[in-house]
């Protein structure tokens, strides 16, 4: 089992940095009084994953850093179907974009990077299973 000294802040810190961003964003566009609430979700959601990162359960111990062997797999698979669903708006993205004669390039780049990762990854981390 591999846990961090405060591993349990890795999920809140996210959402607070991401939030805050998104929340710069917005107000960019459209002014603080609309970004207000954009922060506010951000921060209740990293309070949200604060409390479920400590509590005794698959998904608590994940969000806390806490894994084990099993919870590990769980996490690469779902990363696994995350990219498999990248790979396919892509793809739908890219005939809808060829079907309408618009650019093609922000889907070609979204496969690419997809297939340069995953090659990789198999670099990386070898093809052990495949052997």
């Amino acid at each position: 089992m591999k846990s961090a000294k405060h591993g349990r802040l890795v999920a809140p810190a996210m959402a607070i940095i991401f939030g805050a961003g998104l929340a710069a964003a917005v107000a960019a566009a459209q002014g603080w009084e609309a970004a207000i609430p954009v922060a506010a979700i951000a921060a209740a959601g990293a309070v949200g994953y604060y409390v479920w990162g400590g509590r005794d359960s698959d998904r608590g111990a994940m969000l806390g850093q806490r894994v084990d062997e099993r919870q590990s797999l769980l996490r690469m698979g779902a990363q696994a179907l995350a990219a498999v669903a990248v790979a396919v708006t892509g793809v739908v993205g890219y005939m809808v974009a060829v079907a309408l004669k618009d650019p093609v390039w922000p889907f070609v780049l979204f496969l690419g990077v997809e297939a340069i990762t995953f090659t990789a990854g198999l670099v990386v981390y070898g093809a052990r299973g495949a052997r």
